[in-house]
């Protein structure tokens, strides 16, 4: 029996009848009872199948999705979350670069043409059958996670069990969860971050976690006040968000520890409002899907965290390399690198043309993060952008971060992106989108704040105020958008 499933029923045994998951929207809830005995419908219907085939789970109900999210685990199969705002030509194109034997949605409808398992409060219900392709899969992971795809075509992040449960006790013991402990999360069930540390903590913890399809400025402080977490989940864009709007009651935030960050850097600034505004603490982490979700964590204890910094590693080896893959001295800024039995060896290429394996680490067993960071004397990480995010000004290397911090510190600026624009001379000048309080002249105010605080060659050339900046699911700035708009000036 796996893990997942073993953890299941002693959860089912121990405490039949406590709400496990709750929908924040609605109030509907899950039981350890009934994700336990869901469980055991999808293992009723995974006899008939081989081990780990792969199941394309396409589900906008937080509740549906979480239910088969474990139930998959639970059953031996292979769950392949898919985005499930696509549309019906999309969902169809990602399905078959998944190579999906089964989907299981709960939008039927939306995917003609598969083999399809409805999902409901009683588990999967076959209601399209069909040929059900067991072969031509190169790998048979736990989960199968897909890239984003900003700098190529996504590529397959197959995670085995162990991985996943390894990761989620992790992050249940360095965040100190248990029984008694709520989460609170509006992130995307279909990544990494909401899976382990929100839905794989909780089974290993035993606590329970509040499920929102989606973030809401105006209707957070109101769910929270609803139902009570002791932590948060949330990304940097969602912190910036909060620090604009009125201050929750005291009542509201008092049972609350911590408001966790991840997905991006975090500005000092963006964490310093938030909890003025709030009196919430932030714990800022650093994760991706290629460890299973979490890397570094500042410490739990206030007077430890470093702002600005991701934090210590958390059961992941983490270095900083040179261009030639020659580790760093601690103070100089290189690309991070992990190692670790955490940390996916292979990747899965998933362009259409059949699967193929290449390996993910480099040949003395290190994986290239694409991060840009730094590494103190004490061991704090600091991410300073992508790799591909750094702009070459004449020779100058140029780190986004940097003058988005400084951009940040401006009373009237609420959010920034910088990117790099092609220049005739140059070769690149860096570009701001800048959002803000409407000012007039906050444009050329800001022209006037970068010379104040930055060296000649960082100043960015064009600063643009705009309404918003595009977003990801996880809240990441799409800065291939940013870089397509500052190529066309």
């Amino acid at each position: 029996m796996a893990v997942i499933s073993r953890m299941l029923e002693v959860r089912a045994q121990d405490r039949p009848d406590e709400v496990a998951f709750l929908d924040g929207a609605d109030g509907r809830e899950l039981t350890w009872r009934s994700v336990a005995a869901t469980a055991r419908r999808w293992r009723e219907l995974a006899r008939d199948l081989p081990p780990r085939t792969r199941i394309g789970l396409v589900a906008a109900d937080p509740l549906a999705f979480t239910a088969a999210y474990l139930g998959c685990l639970a059953a031996g199969l292979t769950a392949a979350p898919v985005d499930p705002r696509l549309t019906a030509a999309e969902l169809g194109t990602a399905l078959d670069r998944l190579r999906a034997a089964v989907v299981a949605t709960d939008q039927p409808d939306l995917v003609p043409g598969h083999p399809t398992w409805a999902l409901d409060r009683d588990g999967p219900r076959p209601v399209r059958t069909g040929r059900i392709r067991a072969d031509g899969t190169a790998l048979r992971p736990a989960v199968l996670l897909t890239s984003s795809g900003t700098t190529g075509a996504p590529k397959g992040i197959p995670l085995s069990e162990w991985q996943l449960v390894r990761a989620a006790r992790r992050v249940a013991r360095h965040h100190r969860f248990g029984p008694g402990e709520r989460g609170y999360t509006p992130l995307p069930l279909f990544h990494v971050n909401a899976q382990v540390m929100g839905l794989l903590a909780t089974v290993v913890s035993g606590g329970s976690l509040v499920l929102d399809r989606r973030f809401s400025a105006v209707d957070h402080w109101d769910r929270v006040g609803r139902w009570s977490p002791t932590w948060l989940n949330t990304v940097p864009a969602i912190l910036a968000s909060l620090a604009g709007q009125p201050a929750p009651p005291e009542h509201v935030v008092r049972r609350i520890r911590f408001a966790r960050s991840a997905s991006a850097p975090l500005s000092p600034e963006i964490a310093r409002r938030f909890t003025e505004r709030t009196g919430v603490g932030v714990l800022e982490t650093y994760g991706m899907s290629e460890a299973a979700g979490q890397i570094t964590a500042n410490p739990l204890e206030p007077r430890l965290r470093r702002a600005g910094s991701v934090g210590l590693p958390v059961g992941v080896g983490v270095v900083v390399a040179g261009p030639d893959g020659a580790v760093l001295p601690s103070g100089e800024r290189g690309e991070v690198r992990l190692r670790g039995r955490q940390v996916v060896s292979r990747y899965l290429e998933l362009d259409g043309l059949g699967e193929r394996i290449r390996p993910a680490r480099t040949p003395d067993g290190w994986l290239p993060t694409g991060d840009v960071g730094v590494l103190d004397e004490h061991g704090y990480l600091t991410l300073a952008g992508r790799v591909d995010d750094v702009i070459n000004r004449g020779g100058e290397k140029i780190y986004p971060h940097e003058i988005e911090d400084v951009l940040l510190a401006h009373p009237a600026v609420t959010a920034v992106a910088v990117v790099g624009a092609p220049d005739e001379r140059l070769g690149q000048v860096p570009v701001a989108f800048v959002t803000g309080r409407p000012e007039p002249g906050l444009a050329r105010a800001l022209h006037g704040w970068c010379e104040q605080r930055l060296a000649r060659y960082k100043r960015p050339s064009v600063i643009e105020v705009t309404t918003a900046l595009p977003l990801g699911p996880t809240g990441k700035v799409l800065r291939r958008e940013l870089r397509a708009a500052a190529g066309g000036r």
